[in-house]
């Protein structure tokens, strides 16, 4: 009996992947793109050939790209945020698209209550001024407990939830504003959803963000929001930079209506070192490190290459994020 041989695929990466992603796609084919090869002239070189493209938040998904690959068959975005490729465009040409929604959870939520413990305790403060000046009197570092405050999360999903679970065994108070989730499964996870977002931001002594950039989400957090905010909290941003209107931000810090303000993400990547936010002492900044840990990246990796291969083989992935493309995808 004469078996066919497996049929070998074209993959195209803008991003280096782990050896075990790598080996998974060349055991599946033929692997190319930035990720691979040394830089060229055209960062799109290989693209128009691919059966696969695994991507990162600097790709340009647009109709324009697509146009330019027309085997493409799936992007799996190597991560969870995909507000970099347009996704109806993909859709209308029959294009699946795939991300990891679960590979940066833990990272992400660890970090963000990170930034919490940093703003609330004047961590970075006490840091810089160690390194700069010598001992500095705990006086001028007065901090503040976090036990028996009130965590307002702005969405509720994974990450949501999971800083919910940290913030609860420090003996805070969660309470949550997120029209997609019922006040059932929000009770499950013992946490209360506010009526309204700004009844969460009036009560909460911590407010953070975890919610995708969306039309809706863009400058969620604008000069009014802040203002309902108490002047002694904290807020917290490591979903997306832009969700922030920064100027606002800037204006309230300065003005002191706010305690301080913990940011991994911004709304123009990357920044510079002059950025004014950078100049206020009770703003900790991290360059978007939120999922960069080495168990989060092995995730992130991993998943996007299963998810990639199981389209071309013909399998429906979970993070299939266009789902009403499955039966219209496009197909050898």
């Amino acid at each position: 009996m004469n078996i066919p041989p497996a049929k070998r695929y074209r993959l195209w990466s803008d991003i280096r992947l782990l050896d075990e992603a790598g080996a998974m796609l060349r055991e599946a084919g033929e692997v190319s793109g930035p990720g691979f090869e040394p830089r060229h002239e055209d960062a799109l070189r290989g693209l128009a050939d691919a059966d696969a493209a695994l991507v990162g938040p600097g790709f340009p998904g647009t109709r324009e790209v697509f146009a330019r690959a027309p085997r493409l068959k799936v992007i799996a975005r190597i991560g969870t945020g995909y507000d970099n490729i347009d996704v109806e465009a993909a859709t209308a040409l029959g294009i699946c698209v795939t991300n990891t929604p679960d590979a940066p959870t833990i990272a992400t939520a660890e970090l963000t209550f990170g930034l919490i413990l940093a703003v609330s305790r004047n961590i970075a403060v006490a840091d810089r001024r160690l390194r700069a000046t010598g001992w500095v009197s705990a006086l001028e570092l007065i901090g503040t407990d976090l036990a028996g405050k009130t965590l307002g999360l702005i969405g509720l999903g994974r990450i949501g939830a999971r800083v919910a679970r940290i913030a609860q065994a420090v003996e805070m108070t969660v309470i949550a504003h997120d029209p997609f989730v019922s006040a059932e499964a929000a009770r499950a996870k013992n946490i209360r959803l506010a009526p309204t977002l700004a009844a969460l931001l009036a009560e909460s002594d911590v407010v953070s963000l975890h919610v995708p950039l969306t039309p809706e989400t863009r400058h969620l957090i604008d000069p009014e929001r802040l203002a309902l905010m108490k002047k002694s909290a904290i807020l917290i941003n490591a979903s997306r930079g832009p969700v922030i209107n920064e100027s606002a931000l800037l204006e309230a810090l300065r003005a002191g209506r706010l305690r301080g303000v913990g940011l991994d993400v911004w709304e123009n990547e990357p920044i510079s070192r002059e950025h004014p936010l950078l100049a206020l002492d009770n703003v900790v900044a991290t360059p978007h490190i939120a999922a960069a840990t080495a168990e989060g990246r092995r995730r992130s990796n991993v998943t996007a290459a299963t998810f990639a291969l199981m389209v071309l083989r013909g399998d429906r992935p979970s993070g299939l994020l266009n789902p009403g493309v499955w039966s219209q995808r496009r197909m050898d």
